[in-house]
């Protein structure tokens, strides 16, 4: 795609993350054209999670000349597909800006369906379940759980060893307003699928549930 200045191969990179990645990069090629030099004076990105930068840190760059924006998205608890932009600025008069984009798809390991349980202060202090589903080939068992609120209970029912769990949580009281985090941690076989970070609530007026992610 051709731009004033700077002429990039590609503004949008497709990545697939393997599940023993930790960190997908993409790299941005690119030309300049139009008859000068131009000065990159910045490569921005709006995540801690994206890092983005000229390669070996150039950024004056003659017509005709080529280079390289390198890009590095540390996947973190991230799944699906997920888009960051970075941002190239220059001193090209006409197009100061070009915007570039990221999308990484993260495959998971297992899914937990919903992701957060909801309360109404003054409902009754019954039990809510989630389920959790491993969806690789290889099993992957919950080893424990742990709540951030000591009045929210939670309990684990094995219901196929490896393979799927059933997550309760009995809050024991619902008299007051409440947000907290339960921890899953499994003996998955990478660093990242170890543990899981899910949520609960006693919110003052009732919502809908919090859709699992896709």
């Amino acid at each position: 795609m051709a731009q004033a200045g700077l002429t990039f191969e590609k503004t949008l990179l497709s990545k697939t993350a393997n599940h023993s990645d930790t960190q997908v990069s993409a790299d941005f090629k690119f030309k300049v054209t139009g008859g000068k030099t131009i000065t990159i004076s910045d490569v921005a990105t709006y995540c801690s999670c994206l890092k983005a930068k000229t390669k070996d840190g150039k950024t004056e760059f003659k017509d005709g000349e080529e280079g390289v924006i390198e890009t590095a998205f540390s996947l973190g608890t991230f799944e699906g597909e997920v888009t960051k932009q970075v941002v190239v600025i220059s001193d090209d008069p006409e197009q100061k800006e070009i915007t570039l984009g990221v999308t990484v798809t993260i495959p998971p390991l297992y899914k937990v369906e919903p992701e957060h349980l909801i309360w109404t202060v003054g409902d009754e202090a019954k039990a809510k379940t989630m389920k959790f589903t491993v969806l690789g080939d290889k099993p992957i068992e919950v080893t424990g759980l742990v709540s951030s609120r000591d009045t929210m209970v939670a309990e684990l029912k094995e219901i196929k060893k490896g393979r799927e769990y059933e997550i309760t949580l009995t809050p024991k009281t619902t008299e007051a307003a409440m947000l907290g985090v339960l921890r899953v941690e499994t003996n998955a076989p990478f660093t990242r699928y170890q543990k899981r970070l899910l949520f609960f609530s006693i919110t003052r007026q009732k919502v809908d549930p919090v859709p699992a992610a896709k």
